[in-house]
């Protein structure tokens, strides 16, 4: 249910960035193999908690992972067990339990993603896959795309997404336009345009991906000029108009 509230009134909100296996155009194939968490202070503007969960049972499967657009950081990831103790292999019960834990000890009611629908659905699938408890069940969702209309619906940002069009995806896509001529609303677009970097590349793990979320989120906070936000929306492709028309 859709519901307008006043941001400021939450203290700590939950931010998630999953990273899956699976076809995406095949939803009930797409699970999460990484779920990273931050636990953003509202008030103080910082991260007060961050931990990186994987899941075990795909990511222990070296033929899994090897299938996954993440292949080529598969490695990555097992010298980032070693070095640093934000990442963990666990258990989805042991996900789901220390992630219940963490939303009852930060009093957390608002979960924080982009795009965060898919997030939240490829969550819901692991955890019923699984028998455990969705901890996330009752938590309302803030999408980065709902409170970044204020970037992306702008003329500035059409301008910005026109003049770099020829910029190029892995797969030879512009990394600002879609086919039919309307602005990518991807956290790699807009967090280009915030930070005017047309050449950056957004990581594709949880945890450093959450960081150009967060910054999306407090630019975006910043240019609406007030804390009333909406909950369990985003926008749709219908909703931006096509801005560069084909030759």
């Amino acid at each position: 249910m859709i519901k307008q509230i006043d941001l400021q009134k939450e203290r700590y909100l939950i931010f998630i960035d999953t990273e899956t296996i699976g076809t995406l155009n095949v939803k009930e194939s797409v699970f999460p193999f990484e779920i990273g968490l931050k636990v953003y202070d509202n008030e103080n503007k910082k991260v007060v908690k961050e931990k990186s969960y994987l899941v075990r049972k795909f990511f222990n499967n070296k033929f899994i992972m090897l299938s996954t657009f993440s292949a080529t950081k598969y490695p990555n990831y097992f010298e980032k067990l070693e070095n640093d103790k934000r990442y963990k292999t666990c258990s989805v019960t042991d996900i789901a339990k220390d992630i219940e834990k963490i939303i009852a000890r930060y009093n957390a009611k608002i979960m924080v993603a982009h795009n965060g629908e898919f997030d939240k659905q490829a969550m819901a699938r692991l955890f019923e896959e699984f028998g455990v408890d969705n901890p996330f069940e009752n938590i309302d969702l803030l999408d980065t795309m709902e409170v970044s209309r204020v970037i992306t619906f702008s003329r500035d940002y059409a301008n910005y997404c026109i003049e770099h069009k020829d910029i190029l995806n892995s797969v030879k896509d512009s990394c600002f336009l879609t086919n039919s001529g309307r602005v990518r609303t991807t956290a790699q677009a807009i967090y280009s345009y915030v930070t005017n970097n047309p050449e950056f590349t957004e990581a594709h793990t949880g945890l450093e991906d959450i960081d150009i979320e967060i910054a999306i989120f407090e630019k975006s906070m910043e240019m609406l000029g007030n804390t009333i936000v909406r909950l369990n929306t985003a926008p749709t492709w219908r909703d931006y108009s096509i801005v560069l028309e084909e030759d």
